[in-house]
C-alpha cells in the first residue's frame, strides 16, 4: 500500500485477475480515496472474512491434491498447465512454461478484511472470460450486484490470449 504514497498514486484503476481479486479488494479497503476504479478480470470477488476457500467452492480439495508434499514442500501448490486456463498457441504456451511457479497455499486460506465503508463505493467493473466456465458464478454475483459487466470471449488468461481486447476494454474502462 505505500506504493500508492511513495509515488503518489491517485485516480488508480486496480485490475486483479482471478485470485488478485482478493488483492485488489484487500488494497482498496486500506487506500480506498486513491482509488478510481476496481477491475475483477475472472476474478474473485472477495467478502469480509472469507479466504478464497471460503468463496471458491471445493478449491481447497483441489489444492490439497496439487500441493508439493513429495518435496517437502506443502505449504506450496503446483502451476496448473497453461491449457487449463484456455491457452492454445503453442508459443504462448512455451512462453507461460518459463515463467510459471508454484502458489503459497496460505494465500488461499487467510480471510480478508473489508470494512472501510468508503472501499465499498468504488465503482468496480467485472470482466468475464466466458470460454472459462469456472468463473461464471463469480460474473453472476457482479452483474446480480450491479456492477459494470463485460465479457471477452477467451480462456482465463485474457492478457495471454486476447491481450489488444483486453487493452481496448481496460482503455474504455478508465475513459468512464
Amino acid at each position: 500500500m505505500k506504493v500508492f504514497e511513495y509515488e503518489d498514486l491517485d485516480e488508480v484503476i486496480l485490475v486483479g485477475h482471478s485470485y488478485g481479486g482478493m488483492v485488489i479488494g484487500g488494497v482498496a479497503d486500506k487506500v480506498p480515496k486513491r482509488i478510481n476504479r476496481l477491475v475483477y478480470l475472472d476474478g474473485y470477488i472477495p467478502q469480509d472474512k472469507k479466504s478464497a476457500f471460503d468463496i471458491i467452492p471445493g478449491l481447497e480439495a483441489i489444492y490439497k491434491e496439487r500441493a508439493l508434499k513429495e518435496l517437502g514442500k506443502e505449504w506450496l501448490v503446483a502451476p496448473y498447465e497453461p491449457q487449463v486456463w484456455g491457452v492454445t498457441d503453442p508459443a504462448d504456451i512455451r512462453w507461460m512454461k518459463t515463467r510459471l511457479s508454484p502458489m503459497p497455499w496460505h494465500t488461499h486460506d487467510q480471510p480478508v478484511r473489508l470494512t472501510n465503508s468508503e472501499a465499498m463505493n468504488i465503482p468496480k467493473s467485472y470482466i468475464s472470460c466466458t470460454e472459462y466456465n469456472n468463473f461464471h458464478f463469480m460474473a453472476q454475483k457482479a452483474k446480480s450486484a450491479g456492477w459494470d459487466y463485460h465479457e471477452l470471449k477467451t480462456g482465463h488468461d485474457a492478457m495471454i490470449t486476447v491481450p489488444v481486447k483486453l487493452v481496448q476494454k481496460l482503455e474504455q474502462l478508465g475513459t468512464n
